[in-house]
């Protein structure tokens, strides 16, 4: 073992090489930082243990993988996810020898159960979520995925022992890296279903792709000594523009199932290519429209703001709510185009509201990252500043987290010169999908939408109602604007101004409105202080 670090007290250090000298270890302790670095540098292979008497220099040194351990004989609560341990030097050599193993061996075991939460041990292969992890810098770019299903695997397995399931499972691990393209990263889901990740393809390319591996896959592969023939059933999805990852996976997976209910030994996409066709005339046609969801104050007193709805109304689709189509759009590269149009329409509708305004308003858009892309969002809504009469400050850019996040990575400087202008962000869909919370304070935004989902079940759910009695304790403690979505019930309504909810929206309050309903809306405010003055 390999131990090296800073220790200042000369007879401890001494006392340490000695004891590492009748252990075996290679032991190499410093009393400076200087020395250190020039230590470290030249060791092969890295040290296993760090010491340190130190802690401003030890919490200085920490990002160095190995064990590291404070030797102090008085020890502090550094709590569970400090990084480091706390040993006594003064007890025996015995004593101190021992729990410098228990510090190394503990820091091996982190690691390695580690690894095995984000690598599966058989394949070697990344686990789905940490194949996830790392598609993340593709953010804004074609992105392809393919579900890979073992057909009958599980009868497969039923028929072989233990160690033969391990060889079965490296074996078809290894059979379908050798069908899989050079630009694929292959991933791990469960012992018959693999992951393939095709960053940069198109989606007629993604589509002869998964045709390709099926065929592939039929070739035979050497097991046990003799041949074993396999077939696949392959989803395959697309998107122009990665940045939604939980939807992708939810629709090839939907598309592997459906491959494998028709027999298997075939791909399946997506099921509605008769909208995709039709999405990219719709605007030409305008077939879209605009109607304004009121927010309301919790009191019920005022008027606080409105989120712009898209609706389709085409002759050829019917009506259809952005549900059925803003994913296609995302997915197909249309959202930027579509995005523009709303905050254009929006925006118009909005500087035709100062005569109205009683208070400040708040008009929340949803927008897509796309729309980032070569600063387009930030020049749009420069020139609305320029040519008309609108006011930045009232608008409120709504975006999910992780597309909040792919803005804070890769569009950080157009985030803030928005944010110098007044420009307004919103989390959306906040508990709708998982929260990453450790990242949620990255998001730099001035209102949390809790999702409808959340506010249906949070009076029969106690850990729905909890987590949005916390979404509100959040809002308050960082003064952020949170607007509950999907009320419906007076008693939701009662339950959300108990919690310290700012502003909610839903049918309790009003079902959205169009473009004209709204203005007589914000005339009423106008007109009910002139009431309240006169009576």
């Amino acid at each position: 073992m390999n131990i090296t670090g800073v220790i200042h007290d000369a007879a401890l250090r001494e006392r340490l090489n000695l004891m590492a000298a009748a252990m075996g270890w290679r032991c190499w302790l410093c009393s400076d930082e200087a020395d250190l670095e020039r230590i470290y540098s030249a060791l092969s292979p890295a040290p296993d243990l760090l010491l340190w008497d130190d802690l401003a220099i030890l919490e200085h040194q920490q990002s160095r993988p190995a064990a590291h351990v404070l030797l102090t004989e008085i020890p502090f609560d550094a709590g569970d996810d400090a990084g480091f341990s706390q040993v006594d030097p003064d007890q025996s050599d015995d004593a101190l020898m021992q729990s410098l193993k228990t510090c190394v061996n503990a820091k091996r075991f982190r690691d390695r159960f580690a690894e095995l939460e984000r690598t599966e041990p058989i394949t070697s292969l990344p686990r789905h979520e940490e194949l996830f992890r790392s598609l993340r810098r593709f953010g804004g770019r074609p992105m392809g995925l393919l579900v890979v299903q073992i057909d009958h695997a599980r009868h497969l397995y039923d028929s072989l022992d233990p160690v033969s399931k391990t060889d079965l499972l490296a074996g078809m691990g290894g059979h379908i890296r050798s069908v899989v393209p050079a630009e694929g990263v292959l991933g791990f889901f469960d012992a018959g279903c693999f992951i393939v990740a095709l960053p940069g393809l198109d989606e007629a390319e993604l589509i002869a792709t998964a045709e390709a591996l099926v065929r592939h896959a039929r070739a035979p592969f050497r097991f046990r000594g003799g041949e074993l023939h396999l077939t696949v059933s392959v989803g395959h999805a697309h998107q122009a523009m990665y940045g939604d990852a939980e939807r992708l996976w939810s629709q090839a997976w939907r598309a592997m199932r459906r491959a494998l209910d028709n027999g298997g030994d075939r791909a399946a996409g997506e099921q509605t290519p008769g909208l995709s066709t039709r999405l990219p005339q719709a605007l030409e046609r305008e077939e879209f429209s605009l109607v304004l969801q009121p927010q309301v104050a919790v009191d019920g007193r005022r008027l606080a703001g409105a989120e712009t709805l898209l609706r389709w109304q085409g002759m050829e689709v019917g009506e259809l709510a952005p549900n059925r189509f803003i994913p296609m759009a995302e997915e197909r590269g249309h959202m930027a185009r579509i995005g523009d149009w709303v905050l254009e329409r929006a925006c118009q509708e909005a500087s035709t509201w100062f005569e109205h305004l009683v208070e400040p308003l708040v008009l929340g858009i949803n927008v897509s990252p796309q729309q980032f892309h070569r600063d387009a969002i930030v020049e749009r809504i420069d020139r609305f500043r320029a040519e008309s009469w609108f006011d930045p400050g009232m608008l409120e850019l709504e975006l999910p987290q992780d597309a909040m996040l792919t803005l804070v990575d890769q569009y950080r400087p157009l985030l803030y010169r928005l944010r110098d202008w007044g420009v307004r962000f919103a989390l959306d869909n906040l508990g709708g999908s998982l929260i990453d919370a450790a990242k949620l304070l990255r998001c730099p935004v001035d209102t949390l939408k809790i999702d409808r989902t959340l506010v249906a079940r949070m009076e029969e759910d106690r850990e729905a109602r909890e987590l949005v009695s916390q979404i509100c304790s959040l809002g308050e403690r960082f003064e952020l604007r949170v607007v509950a979505v999907g009320v419906e019930k007076t008693s939701q309504l009662t339950m959300l101004q108990r919690f310290g909810c700012t502003d909610v929206q839903g049918y309790l309050l009003s079902p959205p409105v169009s473009l004209e309903q709204f203005r007589a809306m914000l005339n009423q405010e106008l007109d009910q202080p002139r009431r309240d003055q006169s009576g």
